[in-house]
C-alpha cells in the first residue's frame, strides 16, 4: 500500500543550523545542506553521506512524514531539498555515474555551472546514467527535491568497463552461467559468475549487499540498479517438480529459454517475495532464470524438490471466477487407487490453505469444486492429491482474477480527512488533481504508475481543504479515468 500526505504544521523547538553552505566535502563524504523547502530556503543544517572507501550512497531519509536529524535542525521529510557538495579527484578514465531521485534530482562536475544530469521534475524513483571522460580535481554537486509521498536519492559512480564475451551460452549438470549487466535492462554487459552449491540446482545470493562491487570474469557491477540472467541447460528424469524463487526486488523464470515464463514477477511492484511452480517435467530444458535490483537490499534464491509422482494422470485443471464464487474442474486417467483431492488458495501463491475436499471414487474421472471468496487481489488454487499408500503429489496452480470492480475514489463523505484509491487496471504516470467547484485548483499531486489492485490512502489536511464540496480527478498518462465528488465535513 502506497501512502500520500500532505504535510501538518508543528512547533519547531529552538535550534541553531550548523555548517556554512559553502564547503565542499572531501575523502569521499559529502557535506548535504537540508532546507525545509522546495527552493533551498529555511536552511536546517547538514548531513553527511558516502565514506572514506566511496562516495556512492543511497539514502530515504527516515521515510515520509517523519522528523529527520541534522547537524543543527531536525527536518520534517515532506516537502524539502538538500544540496550535496564534494570535490573529488579522479585519475584519467572514463567514469559511469548514476543518480536517481523521487522526487526531483540534477548533478554537476563544476559546482552546479552545468548539469550533467538533470531531471528536476516529479518523477518516480528511476536511475538516470552519464559517462564522461575525467582527468583531475572537481567540485560535484548533487541537488535533491522532494515533493510528497516516499523520498529517495541515490549516487553511485564506477570507473567505465564493458565486458565482452557469448552470453547466451548455457550452464550444464548443476552449474548456472550468471551474466551480469549495470542497469535493471540489461543495459551493459559487465561479465559472468557461476553460480552452483555443487549438489543440486538449488542456490542463494546476496550479491554481497547493497551499493558495493560486485566481482564478475570482467568488470565488477555495482549492486545497486542491476540486472542478471542465469543460464542452465538441465535434464530432469521424469517426475513431479516444484521451482521455487525468491527475491528481492524482481525476478522470472523460464523453461524453454525464455520464450515464456512458468514463474513472473517481473511487473509487480512489491518487494521480498517468493513464488512457486509446480508440474511434471522429463527431458532437457532451456532454463533461464532473470533477476534485477532497483535500490537497497537485494536477494535472489532458487531451489528444486522433487514430489512424489502418483501413478495418475491429471490432465485438466481449469477454474472460472463468477461473482463471488469460484468454479475449480479436473479430470484424471484413472482413481482406482486415489484417496481424496484437497483443494487449496493462497492469497500469494506462496502460502496455502485448505478449502476443501473431494473424496475420489472408483470410475469416477470428472471432479468439480466450488469455492466462495471476496478478494479484491488475484487468487491461486492447487489440488493436493493423495493415494491409499499415502503419497502426495500437486496439481499445477491456476490462477484467477478478484472482484476488482474498475476504479474507486471513496468515501464520498469525508470526516477523517483520509481519502482512498483502488484501480482494476495498471495506471502509467497516474496524476490526483482536486479542484473546488469553481474550477480552481487546490492540489496536483503525481502518484507515479500504479498497479493492478493498488490501493492508496491519501490524508487531507484540514488546514489545506476546508469543509465543502470538491471535484477530485485522476488521470493516467494526461488522460482522465475517473472523477468524483467528495464533501469534506
Amino acid at each position: 500500500m502506497s501512502f500520500f500526505f500532505l504535510p501538518t504544521l508543528a512547533f519547531a523547538q529552538p535550534c541553531t543550523p550548523q555548517g556554512d553552505q559553502v564547503s565542499y566535502g572531501t575523502n569521499n563524504v559529502w557535506i548535504g545542506y537540508v532546507y525545509d523547502n522546495m527552493d533551498f530556503t529555511n536552511y536546517l543544517g547538514y548531513i553527511n553521506e558516502g565514506n572514506v572507501s566511496s562516495p556512492n550512497f543511497s539514502q530515504n531519509f527516515g521515510g515520509s512524514t517523519v522528523n529527520f536529524p541534522t547537524n543543527g535542525c531536525p527536518l520534517y521529510t515532506e516537502g524539502f531539498t538538500v544540496r550535496y557538495k564534494l570535490t573529488k579527484t579522479f585519475s584519467a578514465g572514463i567514469y559511469e555515474f548514476m543518480v536517481a531521485g523521487d522526487d526531483g534530482i540534477r548533478f554537476s562536475i563544476d559546482g552546479g555551472a552545468t548539469w550533467l544530469i538533470d531531471n528536476w521534475v516529479y518523477n518516480g524513483y528511476q536511475p538516470t546514467t552519464a559517462s564522461v571522460s575525467l582527468n583531475g580535481t572537481y567540485n560535484m554537486v548533487i541537488e535533491y527535491l522532494e515533493g510528497a509521498f516516499q523520498n529517495r536519492v541515490f549516487f553511485s559512480v564506477s570507473q567505465s568497463c564493458t565486458a565482452t564475451g557469448n552470453t547466451s551460452i548455457y550452464g550444464s549438470g548443476v552449474v548456472w552461467n550468471g551474466y551480469f549487466y549495470s542497469g535493471i535492462n540489461f543495459n551493459e554487459y559487465k561479465g559472468m559468475v557461476a553460480e552452483t552449491t555443487g549438489a543440486n540446482l538449488a542456490f542463494s545470493q546476496n550479491f554481497g549487499g547493497a551499493s558495493v562491487q560486485y566481482p564478475t570474469s570482467d568488470c565488477p557491477v555495482t549492486t545497486d540498479f542491476f540486472s542478471v540472467r542465469y543460464r542452465i541447460r538441465h535434464t530432469f528424469p521424469s517426475n513431479s517438480y516444484t521451482l521455487t524463487v525468491a527475491g528481492d526486488d524482481k525476478y522470472r523464470l523460464s523453461l524453454d529459454g525464455g520464450l515464456t515464463w512458468v514463474i513472473d514477477r517481473w511487473g509487480y511492484g512489491s518487494s521480498n517475495t517468493t513464488r512457486m511452480y509446480t508440474s511434471n517435467l522429463s527431458g532437457t530444458y532451456d532454463m533461464v532464470l532473470e533477476y534485477f535490483d532497483n535500490d537497497g537490499s537485494n536477494f535472489l534464491q532458487f531451489s528444486s524438490i522433487n514430489n512424489i509422482l502418483l501413478p495418475l494422470n491429471l490432465y485438466s485443471f481449469t477454474g472460472e471466477k463468477t461473482g463471488q464464487t469460484a468454479l475449480l474442474r479436473w479430470s484424471i486417467d484413472e482413481g482406482d487407487e486415489l484417496l481424496s483431492f484437497d483443494v487449496e488458495r493462497s492469497d500469494d501463491g506462496v502460502s496455502y490453505q485448505p478449502v476443501g475436499v473431494i473424496a475420489a471414487s472408483t470410475g469416477r474421472y470428472a471432479y468439480t469444486f466450488t469455492d466462495i471468496f471476496n478478494s479484491a487481489e488475484v487468487v491461486y488454487y492447487r489440488i493436493k492429491i493423495k493415494n491409499q499408500q499415502g503419497n502426495i503429489a500437486y496439481s499445477k496452480v491456476i490462477s484467477l482474477s478478484g472482484n476488482l470492480n474498475g476504479i474507486r475514489i471513496y468515501p464520498t463523505l469525508i470526516s477523517s480527512n483520509n481519502l482512498n484509491l483502488s484501480t482494476d487496471r495498471a495506471l502509467p504516470n497516474a496524476v490526483l488533481t482536486i479542484n473546488d467547484m469553481l474550477g480552481r485548483q487546490l492540489i496536483h499531486r503525481p502518484l507515479g504508475n500504479l498497479a493492478r489492485g493498488q490501493i492508496i490512502s491519501l490524508y487531507l489536511n484540514e488546514r489545506k481543504l476546508q469543509q465543502g464540496i470538491y471535484l477530485v480527478q485522476l488521470s493516467s498518462d494526461r488522460q482522465p479515468v475517473k472523477t468524483e465528488r467528495i464533501i469534506l465535513q
